[in-house]
């Protein structure tokens, strides 16, 4: 459980990691619970694996600081972690289908999209990023239900 609009999500990501064997790390995104950000670079420099951010649709870092700017006073601490990130890549997971775009820590672009193909089945998205989405969802539903 991390905090809506908090500023816990790297913490609780590094402890729920700290004890698995992982080779990679795929988000679907930095955003969770609002705006509450990862930070993929303090996940890389503790873990020493690559970070690869998934997004359905090309993040508008401009848009995020106005929102940031509007309703946080600690806006600078949360954009610092999205200044941090280098370019926005646009990836053609599966022939026929709109691209994705991917965000890298410690990661080759080249390398990356080998990864993203291989894991793309039934839809452009990486099976990984679609599966925890299906997932979060149900347990969603599941708590408002009680």
């Amino acid at each position: 459980m991390i905090t809506v609009d908090g500023l816990d999500a790297s913490e609780k990501l590094i402890t729920m990691l700290r004890n698995l064997a992982f080779d990679i790390v795929m988000l679907a995104g930095v955003s969770f619970a609002g705006f509450n950000l990862v930070d993929p670079t303090l996940v890389f420099e503790e873990f020493h694996k690559p970070i690869i951010l998934v997004s359905r649709t090309k993040p508008n870092n401009i848009a995020v600081k106005n929102a940031l700017l509007l309703h946080f006073e600690d806006w600078k601490a949360r954009w610092s972690i999205l200044r941090k990130l280098g370019p926005i890549y646009e990836v053609a997971s599966m022939s026929g289908e709109p691209p994705i775009y991917v965000e890298l820590v410690g990661a080759t672009l080249v390398w990356a999209t080998k990864l993203i193909r291989a894991l793309v089945s039934c839809c452009r998205i990486p099976e990984p990023i679609r599966v925890a989405r299906l997932i979060a969802q149900g347990l969603t539903r599941k708590a408002k239900q009680s």
